[in-house]
C-alpha cells in the first residue's frame, strides 16, 4: 500500500509568521531624502546663530547680575525680575506702553482700513495711492525730523497754523508738555497707519467680486456687505494687522530715541526704550535681558492666543 505525500512547500524565510507583527523593512538614506535637508541647513544655520541662540543668551543673562561686556555675571536667579517689579521707572514705562497699545489697535488700525476701503473703491489714481504709501519708504529718523519739525513751538506746522486761525490759546510745547506721549503716538500712528494700509489693501484685492455682487443681489445694503462679506474675508489680513500693531507699540524705541529719550523727566518713556537705555546706556545687560523676556512674555500671552482663536474661526467657517 503506497502512501501519497504531497510535495513539500518552500517556505519564505522572509514572510511573517501567524500571529506575529510585520517588520517593516528599513528604507537606506539616500541621497534623494538627503538632498533637501542641504537646501534646509543653511537656513537652519542662520535661524540658529542668529535667531534661536540670542533668544537663549538672552534669558540666561536675565538670570545674572552681568555689567558690560567684560564677561558673563554670577548667577542670581530671578532676581533681576524681583527688581522690576519694585522699579518705578519700569512701572511708569509698562503703563505708557499700555496707552500705546490701546492707540495702536484703535486709531492707525481703524484708519488703515477706512483708507483701504477708499483706495480700493474710490480712488483709482496709483499717484494718490502712491502718496498714501510714503511713510513706508522713510527710516525712523526721518519720521522723527518730520514730526520734530511738526511739533516745533511758535515756528512749528501745528502752531503755525493755529496762530493762522486765531487759536494761539492752543499752541502748546507739544513734545515738552503732558501732550508728549500722544505727539509721540500720533508720529508712530502716522507710519503704522501706511503699513496696516497696505496689507488691508492686499487682503481687498483678495476677496472675489461674485461675492459682493451676489450679496447686492440679495439686497444687503453697503453696510451689509461690508459686515457679512468683507470683514470675514478679511480676517486673515486682521491677524497680520492687529498682531503687527500690538508687538510694534510694545517694541517701541526709534521713535523715542530720537525725539524725545524718554523725556521730559520720564513721561514719554515706554518699555523698549527703557530695555534699551538699561541695557547700552548704563551697561546692565542682566538687568535689560529681563526687560526683554517681560516683553516677550507680554508678546507671546497675548498674540499667541489671538492667532489661535482667529485660526478657529477661519476654520470653523471654512
Amino acid at each position: 500500500m503506497s502512501t501519497l505525500t504531497s510535495p513539500s512547500t518552500p517556505v519564505d524565510e522572509g514572510a511573517p509568521r501567524p500571529g506575529s507583527r510585520p517588520r517593516r523593512r528599513r528604507t537606506p538614506l539616500t541621497t534623494a531624502k538627503l538632498t533637501p535637508w542641504f537646501f534646509v541647513l543653511p537656513a537652519l544655520v542662520l535661524f540658529g546663530s542668529l535667531g534661536l541662540w540670542p533668544i537663549i543668551r538672552t534669558f540666561y543673562l536675565s538670570l545674572t547680575n552681568t555689567v558690560g561686556t567684560r564677561g558673563d555675571g554670577d548667577f542670581i536667579g530671578f532676581g533681576n525680575f524681583v527688581r522690576l517689579m519694585g522699579d518705578p521707572y519700569f512701572h511708569e514705562a509698562f503703563a505708557h506702553t499700555i496707552l500705546w497699545i490701546v492707540f495702536n489697535l484703535t486709531v492707525p488700525v481703524g484708519l488703515a482700513l477706512f483708507l483701504a476701503l477708499m483706495l480700493n473703491r474710490a480712488i483709482q489714481s496709483k499717484v494718490i495711492k502712491t502718496l498714501f504709501f510714503i511713510p513706508l519708504a522713510l527710516s525712523a529718523p526721518a519720521i522723527a525730523a518730520i514730526w520734530t519739525f511738526i511739533y516745533q513751538p511758535d515756528t512749528g506746522l501745528i502752531d503755525i497754523t493755529l496762530a493762522g486761525v486765531g487759536l494761539e490759546g492752543l499752541q502748546q510745547e507739544w513734545l515738552g508738555s503732558e501732550w508728549v506721549l500722544l505727539s509721540l503716538m500720533i508720529a508712530g500712528g502716522w507710519r503704522e497707519t501706511a503699513f496696516f494700509m497696505v496689507i488691508f489693501l492686499a487682503g481687498l484685492t483678495g476677496i472675489p467680486h461674485e461675492l459682493v455682487e451676489a450679496a447686492k443681489i440679495d439686497g444687503a445694503n453697503t453696510f451689509q456687505v461690508f459686515r457679512h462679506v468683507t470683514l470675514p474675508s478679511l480676517r486673515p489680513a486682521t491677524m497680520i494687522v492687529m498682531s503687527s500693531a500690538f508687538i510694534g507699540a510694545l517694541l517701541t524705541t526709534d521713535l523715542v530715541l530720537a525725539m524725545t529719550r524718554g523725556g521730559p523727566f520720564g513721561s514719554s518713556d515706554v518699555l523698549g526704550y527703557r530695555m534699551y537705555v538699561e541695557t547700552f546706556f548704563n551697561g546692565n545687560f542682566g538687568y535689560g535681558a529681563a526687560m526683554a523676556v517681560v516683553i516677550t512674555l507680554i508678546a507671546a500671552l497675548f498674540v499667541v492666543p489671538y492667532l489661535l482663536r482667529m485660526n478657529r474661526m477661519q476654520e470653523e467657517e471654512n
